[in-house]
């Protein structure tokens, strides 16, 4: 039994050690949609044309941000819920509501990989950049759609793992 409690002690480390790194990246992300619009602002009033790419670019960071900051939120049970019903209920049936969720999560993270696998592929094989700055796109499918397996699994190991209500600490 202790070894099970110190295996999942390990994969629980690795997840939230995966799961910050994808945050970084999209804290990352943010950050340079500031500071990418706060370029254009002083390029739009200092020489009175702003970067032709800020648009796109910003659209591209978004997108990032919000695909590398999922594994985090689900990993970390903080993510939006409507309870009002489910609260009202039991233990065990808001155990199985809790389950369906993460089963839907799950098949959403699976078929959402699948897919956006093929178009990355096929992005990168035929290098396509996008349309008005020419930036290239594998780079920003691919981390998407890593964040999103991440979250898939992050979602599973709280299947498995979840977190005590009201606290940080996995019931083991």
């Amino acid at each position: 039994m202790k070894h099970r409690s110190a295996q999942g002690g390990r994969i629980e480390t690795a997840l939230r050690v995966a799961a910050a790194a994808l945050a970084g990246l999209g804290a990352a992300a943010l950050a340079g949609i500031f500071m990418l619009v706060m370029a254009a602002v002083i390029m739009r009033y200092v020489w009175g044309r702003p970067f032709a790419f800020t648009e796109e670019g910003a659209g591209l960071l978004m997108t990032l941000a919000v695909f590398t900051l999922l594994p985090s939120t689900v990993l970390r049970e903080v993510n939006i819920r409507v309870t009002v019903v489910c609260d009202r209920l039991s233990a065990g049936v808001q155990r199985g509501v809790f389950l369906i969720g993460q089963l839907i999560l799950l098949a959403f993270c699976f078929i959402f990989v699948r897919e956006a696998w093929g178009i990355y592929e096929f992005t990168a094989k035929l290098n396509l950049l996008s349309e008005q700055s020419r930036l290239p796109l594998a780079p920003f499918l691919l981390l998407a759609t890593i964040a999103v397996g991440a979250a898939g699994v992050a979602g599973a190991w709280r299947a498995v793992r979840p977190i005590q209500p009201g606290t940080d600490k996995v019931h083991a």
